[in-house]
């Protein structure tokens, strides 16, 4: 509805109900964008996105599965 075609304190009421409803609604998504990114800059991811960059150059991705693997190994025992 636009502000300009509102003549009664009910269609006034109503236009105010919808442009609270979208601010909370664009409230939210920027709330689960904050998450998000928060989520996605943690330092493990953080670490993550180093390794895998320098993985192209060295195998460091095979060296720490395989480390992983052997420390699997020696807790079972």
């Amino acid at each position: 509805m636009k502000f300009s075609e509102i003549k009664t304190m009910g269609q006034l009421e109503e236009a105010q109900r919808q442009v609270k409803k979208r601010v909370k609604n664009k409230g939210e998504a920027v709330k689960d964008s904050f998450r998000d990114m928060k989520e996605s800059y943690s330092p493990g991811n953080m670490l993550l996105s180093g390794l895998r960059s320098v993985s192209s150059y060295v195998p460091v991705d095979q060296f720490l599965l395989t480390t992983v693997r052997r420390l699997k190994r020696s807790l079972s025992k």
